[in-house]
């Protein structure tokens, strides 16, 4: 039986091979793991991060998303390059091809996999001045694809179905979780907050394709500027309610609130490059709805109905009761905001 060292030595090799990489000279070395598992494969020729993307059940999604990805790439929006897999499979076994899609391999033991030129950057600090740089992207973002279909919206938009949180609720009394009797208690404002984000994404019809994971997270800072990085989960959105919550989280970076000059320099700077100038007591709406996304996430892992990842279910479980209880005040505060 091969030991947990070869078996790590194997995995680095088929990467490297999938993807034309040249020779390993390590096994591959962990980066972060917050959403998926990332490592750094170095090899003679160089370095690549590799990122595992769980996209056995949104295969369809995840072609969709990679073939913006190569439009983006296309006209130079400031991204980490993704390397593609090989067309034909290095295959020293005789064993069958590994599978491709986009520019994702599914290599054994592993699953889906993406690689990309190593970006040397550090991630996005409070005080780094991105504002000009956002509005920009943006724009360009929303021009890539201007009218897209939204008959299938993003999950945060579909929160609405009061069945779903109560039958969370039911298995919560059940099992005893602490979230149980808070969401009880406030089982009136998480829907109306979510009947909210349905009737706003509704009203927007402003529907592009875009990256839709536009945060403060996926943003490098390298020597030639920002970089957006991530975008396994590019699709259909709400252009005014995409950039108006990307305004909010950018501008609010190390601050108990938004920085109103920060959200003027993005809005000037999106409407300069052609967007759509975005306003009105709905428009934070989608904050809104990544917030009940979450919430959501966290009552399944508490549940037991999906995987922790690098989670602990005390820490799950108490950051879900905190939302729970933050829910009327938080889309109070979301509702009174003007950008």
């Amino acid at each position: 039986m091969a030991s947990e060292r070869e078996i790590a030595r194997r995995q680095a090799r088929a990467v490297a091979e999938s993807f034309g990489l040249g020779t390993p000279t390590q096994e591959l070395a962990p980066v972060s793991f917050r959403s998926s598992q990332t490592w750094r494969l170095v090899t003679r020729d160089g370095s690549a991060l590799i990122k595992h993307v769980a996209a056995e059940d949104w295969l369809d999604d995840f072609a969709r998303a990679m073939d913006f990805e190569q439009l983006a790439l296309s006209v130079g929006i400031s991204m980490a390059r993704p390397i593609p897999p090989l067309v034909e499979p290095m295959n020293h076994d005789n064993g069958p091809a590994r599978k491709r899609l986009g520019f994702a391999a599914a290599i054994e033991g592993i699953g889906w996999v993406r690689a990309y030129d190593w970006v040397d950057g550090e991630p996005l600090g409070d005080g780094d001045d991105v504002a000009a740089w956002l509005g920009e992207t943006l724009a360009r973002l929303h021009q890539l694809t201007p009218t897209a279909d939204a008959s299938r919206p993003p999950d945060w938009y579909r929160m609405d179905r009061p069945e779903m949180w109560h039958g969370w609720l039911n298995d919560g009394q059940r099992d005893g979780r602490s979230w149980a009797a808070l969401l009880r208690l406030h089982m009136t404002d998480v829907l109306e907050a979510a009947g909210w984000v349905a009737r706003s994404f509704t009203a927007a019809g402003d529907y592009v394709v875009t990256h839709r994971d536009v945060e403060p997270w996926n943003v490098m800072m390298t020597g030639g500027g920002p970089v957006l990085i991530d975008w396994d989960v590019a699709g259909a959105d709400s252009a005014s309610l995409e950039a108006a919550h990307a305004t909010l989280e950018f501008s609010r970076r190390g601050r108990t609130a938004p920085d109103p000059a920060a959200v003027r320099r993005t809005f000037e700077a999106y409407v300069g490059a052609g967007g759509t100038p975005f306003g009105g007591p709905d428009v934070l709406a989608r904050r809104a709805g990544l917030r009940l996304g979450r919430l959501a996430e966290r009552l399944r892992m508490s549940l037991g109905d999906q995987d922790l990842g690098p989670r602990e279910l005390a820490a799950v479980e108490r950051r879900a009761a905190e939302q729970i209880a933050e829910m009327p005040a938080f889309l109070a505060a979301l509702r009174n905001y003007r950008l």
